[in-house]
Formats: structure tokens, C-alpha cells, sequence
């Protein structure tokens, strides 16, 4: 009964933080549309892949649990791990952009997710730690609003990484705090695409 209390937290909070990554892209797009920087294109296109991937993670999940078919579980954390990979691949590329066309005072650019197993989210962790470091030297060379909230999103999301990691060798009970992590980090994301789209 417990565990499948677990499987339903998992599930509604990958949902929670799908919705999340879909307004996260959709703030980036409006900065695209009104600055036309690429890096924002490549901002809306990670978190559109973020939020793919969660929600068939959460959505094979359901499905695994209903049918009784396990397999739909590890297709589900599959195609979540492949879609992450993908969204942080754009969201480096995001950043690389903005520092080519940066000639604006708008934020770099940033990202990232969960799922089941240590070597995976390892990999995850790593991609988004080192996101994480280049965006804290960002901060200490340029200390603003706007990057203090790249810096954060990614210190969250590092940290939910971590948990979801740890929760793999078999501490359950940092799935929660991972959850928790990644929506907070989406949030600050949220925020400061908001803080850059909002009329003058």
C-alpha cells in the first residue's frame, strides 16, 4: 500500500512539474517573440522536452501500474532519461547562444528533471552540476536578480537530481525532496522568464 502511494506521489508531481516546463516554454517563447534571440528558441525547446518527458514518465507509469505490464515502467523512465538528455543538450546550447548574441541585459539561459536509477541520474546530476557551476561564476561576476534566479533554478534542480539519485540506492523517502527540488527549480525559472517577458 505504501509503495503505491509512492508510485501516485510520483506520478502527480511529474505531472505538477510537466505543467511547469510547458509554461516555462511558453514564457520562453514569448521572450523569443519579443527579443528574437535564439537562445530563448532553445529555451522553449528544452523545457518543451522536459515536460514531453515527464509526462510519459508519469503516463507509463499510470499505465504500467493499471495493466499490470512492469516493462511500460522502464519504456516510461526511457523516454524521460532520452528527452532530459535532449532538453539539457538545448539548454547548453541555450546558454552558448546567449553568450554570442548577448547585447541586452536579459538572462542566460537554463534547465532541469528526474527519474529512476543512480547511474542515469548520475549522468543527470553531472550534466546539470556543471550547468549549475557555470551559472554560479556567471553570478559572481554579474550579480543580479535575474541571474541569482538561473543560478537558483539550477541549484534546485542539482539538488532534486541528488535526491532522486540517492533515493535509488535505496533511500525512498528522497523522492519526495527530489520532487520538491525540481518543482521549486521549474518555479524560479518560471519566475524569471516572467520578470523578462512582463510589459515595461
Amino acid at each position: 500500500m505504501a509503495f503505491r502511494m509512492i508510485l501516485g506521489y510520483d506520478i502527480v508531481m511529474e505531472i505538477i512539474s510537466s505543467i511547469a516546463a510547458f509554461l516555462i516554454s511558453y514564457y520562453a517563447h514569448r521572450a523569443y517573440a519579443a527579443t528574437k534571440k535564439k537562445s530563448f528558441l532553445l529555451l522553449q525547446l528544452g523545457f518543451i522536452s522536459a515536460g514531453v518527458g515527464l509526462i510519459l514518465d508519469s503516463l507509463l507509469l499510470s499505465a504500467a501500474i493499471f495493466s499490470k505490464i512492469p516493462r511500460l515502467t522502464a519504456t516510461g523512465y526511457s523516454a524521460y532519461f532520452i528527452l532530459t538528455i535532449i532538453s539539457y543538450c538545448l539548454i547548453l546550447s541555450s546558454y552558448a547562444a546567449d553568450k554570442f548574441e548577448r547585447s541586452g541585459a536579459y538572462a542566460a539561459s537554463i534547465l532541469p528533471l528526474i527519474g529512476f536509477g543512480a547511474l542515469p541520474e548520475g549522468i543527470l546530476l553531472t550534466l546539470s552540476g556543471a550547468i549549475m557551476i557555470q551559472l554560479g561564476v556567471n553570478f559572481s561576476l554579474k550579480r543580479s536578480a535575474d541571474s541569482f534566479l538561473v543560478f537558483l533554478a539550477f541549484a534546485l534542480i542539482f539538488l532534486g537530481h541528488l535526491s532522486f539519485m540517492l533515493q535509488a540506492f535505496r533511500f525512498p523517502g528522497l523522492l519526495i525532496a527530489g520532487h520538491v527540488f525540481r518543482f521549486l527549480g521549474f518555479i524560479s525559472f518560471l519566475i524569471l522568464l516572467v520578470r523578462v517577458v512582463k510589459p515595461s
